[in-house]
């Protein structure tokens, strides 16, 4: 029985074979795969960048779709399959969303695993109407250019993205967003978290990872600040694209409530 279970796990750990996903475990992993920054950075993307089908919302038409999928090694969701639909609009949207997601991958003792997972995204006109409300449009804010359907994610651009607001930096963004959190506050926590994260070309940003983090509270007011940044997006080739920036953000107790990252901002690649 131990050798039937030590095959796939070699298999699974072979560089050879990193490019297959036919062979998936379902069961028998350290973790479940998660999207960076768990189950509140979920909420928030699915706020941030669902996209009701106008027609429909004209038919009144909602409720879960739930897709099937394998998260790879490197947290990519690939052969989805739905398993419950709504319709033909909300299900494209459906994986739409999945496809702009990266996940955590499972492990399975040292080793990185393809494994089966499933998410259930329910399509509700009220909560998407509150949503629309949040963020302030409905439609997508930039228009001039078209948007890249590739789904590839840049790290050099022929414009990379700035902060939407005609007035502040995103320095100063961060300066009047951040909070220290009391937790890290009250213990004396102070340093750096490295993160990146990528900007949408709808402006807002999504898979928000920490590199190196905080205890405390701090790598998760980090994620909530990016999370609510909004900027002009990345352009290439004549369309706007999804692009990866990186960032440092430092919490320093002498100023709690500004980052003193020296403007540590940059593009990937640059």
């Amino acid at each position: 029985m131990k050798l039937r279970f030590l095959i796939p796990v070699l298999f699974l750990c072979s560089d050879l074979f990193a490019q297959y996903v036919d062979h998936a475990y379902s069961f028998n992993v350290d973790n479940f795969p998660e999207v960076y920054g768990g189950k509140e950075e979920w909420k928030r993307f699915l706020r941030d960048h669902l996209m009701y089908p106008q027609q429909d919302m004209v038919d009144k038409f909602e409720g879960p779709v739930t897709i099937y999928f394998v998260v790879t090694k490197s947290g990519k969701a690939v052969k989805p399959k739905i398993t419950k639909g709504v319709s033909l609009g909300i299900d494209k949207e459906a994986l739409r969303l999945l496809s702009m997601l990266e996940w955590i991958p499972s492990m399975q003792g040292d080793c990185v695993v393809n494994v089966q997972h499933s998410v259930e995204i329910n399509f509700s006109i009220s909560k998407y109407k509150k949503w629309i409300k949040h963020r302030g449009y409905e439609k997508a804010l930039y228009t001039n250019l078209p948007l890249d359907t590739s789904m590839a994610v840049y790290e050099s651009a022929d414009k990379a993205p700035v902060c939407a607001d005609p007035e502040k930096t995103f320095q100063e963004f961060v300066y009047t967003t951040l909070e220290y959190p009391p937790i890290a506050k009250q213990q004396g926590l102070e340093g750096s978290i490295v993160m990146n994260f990528i900007v949408e070309p709808d402006g807002r940003t999504s898979n928000i990872r920490i590199k190196k983090g905080i205890a405390g509270g701090c790598n998760e007011e980090a994620i909530r600040v990016i999370g609510q940044s909004k900027w002009r997006p990345a352009q290439k080739n004549g369309q706007y694209v999804r692009y990866r920036m990186y960032y440092t953000m430092l919490f320093n107790l002498q100023n709690s409530f500004k980052d003193n990252s020296n403007g540590n901002q940059r593009g990937g690649g640059q």
